[in-house]
Protein backbone atom coordinates (compact mmCIF):
# COMPACT_ATOMS: atom_id res chain seq x y z
CA UNK A 1 0.00 0.00 0.00
CA UNK A 2 2.92 2.33 0.74
CA UNK A 3 4.22 1.97 -2.84
CA UNK A 4 0.80 2.87 -4.24
CA UNK A 5 0.63 5.95 -2.01
CA UNK A 6 4.15 6.94 -3.10
CA UNK A 7 3.17 6.54 -6.75
CA UNK A 8 0.09 8.72 -6.24
CA UNK A 9 2.14 11.33 -4.34
CA UNK A 10 4.62 11.56 -7.22
CA UNK A 11 8.39 11.38 -7.31
CA UNK A 12 10.91 13.31 -5.23
CA UNK A 13 11.07 16.77 -6.74
CA UNK A 14 8.04 15.98 -8.97
CA UNK A 15 5.03 15.82 -6.63
CA UNK A 16 1.57 15.17 -8.11
CA UNK A 17 -0.34 17.72 -6.04
CA UNK A 18 0.92 21.02 -7.58
CA UNK A 19 -0.04 20.34 -11.22
CA UNK A 20 -3.45 19.11 -10.09
CA UNK A 21 -3.96 22.31 -8.10
CA UNK A 22 -2.96 24.37 -11.13
CA UNK A 23 -5.57 22.63 -13.28
CA UNK A 24 -8.39 22.85 -10.73
CA UNK A 25 -7.63 26.47 -9.78
CA UNK A 26 -7.55 27.36 -13.46
CA UNK A 27 -10.90 25.69 -14.13
CA UNK A 28 -12.55 27.31 -11.12
CA UNK A 29 -11.14 30.74 -11.96
CA UNK A 30 -12.31 30.55 -15.58
CA UNK A 31 -15.75 29.51 -14.32
CA UNK A 32 -16.02 32.46 -11.94
CA UNK A 33 -14.70 34.87 -14.59
CA UNK A 34 -17.48 33.64 -16.89
CA UNK A 35 -20.07 34.17 -14.17
CA UNK A 36 -18.85 37.75 -13.71
CA UNK A 37 -18.76 38.47 -17.46
CA UNK A 38 -22.20 36.91 -17.96
CA UNK A 39 -23.62 38.95 -15.08
CA UNK A 40 -22.22 42.06 -16.76
CA UNK A 41 -24.10 41.11 -19.94
CA UNK A 42 -21.16 39.84 -21.97
CA UNK A 43 -22.50 36.88 -23.95
CA UNK A 44 -24.57 35.84 -20.93
CA UNK A 45 -25.93 32.62 -22.40
CA UNK A 46 -22.49 31.37 -23.49
CA UNK A 47 -20.97 32.55 -20.19
CA UNK A 48 -23.65 30.74 -18.16
CA UNK A 49 -22.93 27.52 -20.04
CA UNK A 50 -19.15 27.90 -19.93
CA UNK A 51 -19.15 28.77 -16.22
CA UNK A 52 -20.95 25.59 -15.26
CA UNK A 53 -18.71 23.46 -17.47
CA UNK A 54 -15.52 25.03 -16.10
CA UNK A 55 -16.63 24.77 -12.46
CA UNK A 56 -17.70 21.19 -13.15
CA UNK A 57 -14.20 20.51 -14.49
CA UNK A 58 -12.70 21.92 -11.31
CA UNK A 59 -14.98 19.71 -9.22
CA UNK A 60 -13.98 16.66 -11.29
CA UNK A 61 -10.35 17.40 -10.39
CA UNK A 62 -11.16 17.95 -6.71
CA UNK A 63 -10.86 14.32 -5.62
CA UNK A 64 -7.42 13.57 -7.10
CA UNK A 65 -6.18 16.98 -5.97
CA UNK A 66 -7.42 16.43 -2.41
CA UNK A 67 -6.09 12.86 -2.32
CA UNK A 68 -2.57 13.87 -3.34
CA UNK A 69 -2.68 16.78 -0.88
CA UNK A 70 -3.83 14.48 1.93
CA UNK A 71 -0.98 12.05 1.20
CA UNK A 72 1.48 14.96 1.37
CA UNK A 73 -0.13 16.19 4.61
CA UNK A 74 0.27 12.76 6.21
CA UNK A 75 4.03 12.93 5.60
CA UNK A 76 4.52 16.29 7.34
CA UNK A 77 5.75 15.84 10.89
CA UNK A 78 3.04 16.38 13.50
CA UNK A 79 3.37 19.34 15.84
CA UNK A 80 5.41 21.41 13.41
CA UNK A 81 4.51 24.82 12.01
CA UNK A 82 4.47 23.23 8.55
CA UNK A 83 1.83 20.69 9.67
CA UNK A 84 -0.29 23.45 11.24
CA UNK A 85 -0.05 25.48 8.03
CA UNK A 86 -0.88 22.41 5.96
CA UNK A 87 -3.94 21.76 8.13
CA UNK A 88 -5.15 25.34 7.58
CA UNK A 89 -4.58 24.85 3.84
CA UNK A 90 -6.47 21.54 3.86
CA UNK A 91 -9.56 22.92 5.60
CA UNK A 92 -9.59 26.13 3.55
CA UNK A 93 -9.44 24.18 0.29
CA UNK A 94 -12.09 21.68 1.42
CA UNK A 95 -14.35 24.61 2.30
CA UNK A 96 -13.68 26.21 -1.10
CA UNK A 97 -14.59 22.92 -2.80
CA UNK A 98 -17.88 22.71 -0.92
CA UNK A 99 -18.72 26.30 -1.87
CA UNK A 100 -17.83 25.58 -5.51
CA UNK A 101 -20.16 22.56 -5.37
CA UNK A 102 -22.88 24.86 -4.05
CA UNK A 103 -22.06 27.30 -6.89
CA UNK A 104 -22.50 24.48 -9.39
CA UNK A 105 -25.88 23.55 -7.94
CA UNK A 106 -27.01 27.18 -7.78
CA UNK A 107 -26.02 27.74 -11.41
CA UNK A 108 -27.67 24.57 -12.81
CA UNK A 109 -30.94 26.35 -13.54
CA UNK A 110 -28.96 29.19 -15.14
CA UNK A 111 -27.30 26.69 -17.44
CA UNK A 112 -30.70 25.42 -18.56
CA UNK A 113 -31.99 28.95 -19.21
CA UNK A 114 -28.80 30.58 -20.47
CA UNK A 115 -28.44 33.07 -17.64
CA UNK A 116 -26.14 33.76 -14.73
CA UNK A 117 -28.01 33.25 -11.48
CA UNK A 118 -27.29 35.77 -8.72
CA UNK A 119 -26.84 32.96 -6.20
CA UNK A 120 -24.32 31.27 -8.51
CA UNK A 121 -22.40 34.52 -8.91
CA UNK A 122 -22.30 35.28 -5.17
CA UNK A 123 -21.30 31.73 -4.23
CA UNK A 124 -18.73 31.65 -7.03
CA UNK A 125 -17.11 34.87 -5.83
CA UNK A 126 -17.03 33.56 -2.24
CA UNK A 127 -15.51 30.27 -3.41
CA UNK A 128 -12.89 32.12 -5.45
CA UNK A 129 -11.98 34.15 -2.36
CA UNK A 130 -11.51 30.97 -0.34
CA UNK A 131 -9.53 29.45 -3.19
CA UNK A 132 -7.20 32.46 -3.23
CA UNK A 133 -6.60 32.26 0.52
CA UNK A 134 -6.06 28.49 0.33
CA UNK A 135 -3.62 28.88 -2.55
CA UNK A 136 -1.69 31.52 -0.64
CA UNK A 137 -1.42 29.21 2.36
CA UNK A 138 -0.42 26.30 0.10
CA UNK A 139 2.30 28.47 -1.42
CA UNK A 140 3.60 29.09 2.08
CA UNK A 141 4.11 25.35 2.50
CA UNK A 142 6.37 25.29 -0.54
CA UNK A 143 8.11 28.66 -0.44
CA UNK A 144 8.53 29.08 3.32
CA UNK A 145 8.69 25.51 4.67
CA UNK A 146 10.03 23.80 1.55
CA UNK A 147 7.51 20.94 1.68
CA UNK A 148 8.26 18.47 -1.16
CA UNK A 149 11.14 20.70 -2.38
CA UNK A 150 14.50 18.98 -2.83
CA UNK A 151 16.72 22.10 -2.89
CA UNK A 152 19.58 20.42 -4.75
CA UNK A 153 21.21 23.18 -6.77
CA UNK A 154 24.06 21.02 -8.09
CA UNK A 155 21.87 18.26 -9.59
CA UNK A 156 22.72 17.69 -13.26
CA UNK A 157 19.96 18.88 -15.60
CA UNK A 158 19.22 15.38 -16.96
CA UNK A 159 18.75 14.03 -13.43
CA UNK A 160 16.64 17.02 -12.37
CA UNK A 161 14.25 16.59 -15.30
CA UNK A 162 13.71 12.83 -15.03
CA UNK A 163 11.21 11.70 -12.38
CA UNK A 164 12.67 9.27 -9.85
CA UNK A 165 16.34 10.19 -10.34
CA UNK A 166 16.54 12.12 -7.08
CA UNK A 167 15.96 11.02 -3.52
CA UNK A 168 13.64 12.96 -1.26
CA UNK A 169 15.20 14.29 1.96
CA UNK A 170 13.43 13.95 5.30
CA UNK A 171 10.26 16.07 5.43
CA UNK A 172 10.55 19.36 7.32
Amino acid sequence: MSRLADLIRGWPGKPSHPPLTDASIGAYTVGVAMLVLGALGVEEEAAAHGALLAIGGGLALALPTALTGLLDWLNIERGTPARTTATIHLFTMLTATVVFAATFIAQLDGYRHGEVKTSGLVLGLAAEGLLTVGGFVGGTLVFVYGVRVLKRRETPVADALVPGRSEEPDSP
